[in-house]
């Protein structure tokens, strides 16, 4: 094989293994009109957005045109279990959506079914006055973590980094915080720890500009292979055994 040929079939493969990274996403709009709890929440879709989705909604979503939402790659006090400190997760989340339209960005896989269970859809989700996720700023703001389960990575790990070493929220309590912090120690203390790792969407502006008025739209994006190295967790120990993610006990 000759040096042209080397360099085509490098290419090739290369791009191959772009592809078999590449994740989908459909980006549509609507305005959140009931908050649940710090990340569930309900929408009603623009009749744009209601359209395109057609095939992805069950007929009553079709109809009212309403779906329900839950954040993905967080994790947060649980209404329905009376967790403590839903109440205040809750209106966090609520000072970022609450009647505000929104662009929602839904993981489709390479089997083209959508990232979403038989009452809702995992999204990332943000307002037309920030960039930055929803999803994550209710990690920064201590009224929600990083699931290691489902992580976005980097930028969610070190969001809650900060909140925990700020006792932001929920880590304002002695025993949450320790419980948690033991349990990253543990998760992120020693090598062959890390999570799955799950693809951030870009957010791309289309349309005409106005909130709401959003094209829907499907796209692309290769998996960022970067993962969370420093800093670690504080006073890191040794052990490799993960455990079930601390539940929010009683204060």
């Amino acid at each position: 094989m000759n040096y042209h040929s080397k360099v085509i079939a490098v290419c090739l493969c290369y791009s191959l293994l772009n592809s078999l990274h590449a994740e989908n996403f459909l980006s549509f709009s609507g305005r959140a009109v009931k908050v649940w709890d710090g990340d569930s929440f309900t929408v009603r879709l623009t009749e744009n957005s209601r359209q395109f989705l057609e095939p992805y909604l069950t007929p009553p979503e079709y109809r009212a045109g309403v779906i329900t939402v839950q954040l993905a790659g967080i994790d947060c006090p649980e209404r329905s279990q009376n967790h403590p400190y839903w109440q205040q997760s809750r209106s966090q989340l609520m000072r970022y959506i609450n009647n505000q339209y929104l662009n929602i960005q839904v993981e489709v896989n390479r089997n083209q079914q959508i990232n979403r269970s038989a009452t809702r859809f995992f999204a990332v989700v943000r307002n037309y006055r920030n960039t930055v996720a929803v999803n994550q700023a209710m990690i920064a703001s201590g009224w929600a973590k990083d699931d290691y389960r489902f992580s976005f990575g980097y930028p969610y790990v070190m969001a809650q980094w900060e909140a925990m070493n700020r006792r932001r929220g929920i880590w304002a309590n002695t025993d949450q915080y320790h419980a948690e912090n033991e349990f990253r120690m543990r998760l992120y203390g020693t090598g062959g720890n890390t999570p799955e790792i799950h693809p951030h969407p870009e957010y791309r502006t289309q349309g005409n500009g106005k909130r709401g008025g959003e094209t829907p739209q499907k796209f692309s994006q290769s998996v960022s292979q970067q993962y969370t190295q420093q800093p670690r967790w504080k006073n890191e120990v040794p052990g490799n055994t993960r455990i079930k993610v601390p539940q929010f006990k009683n204060p």
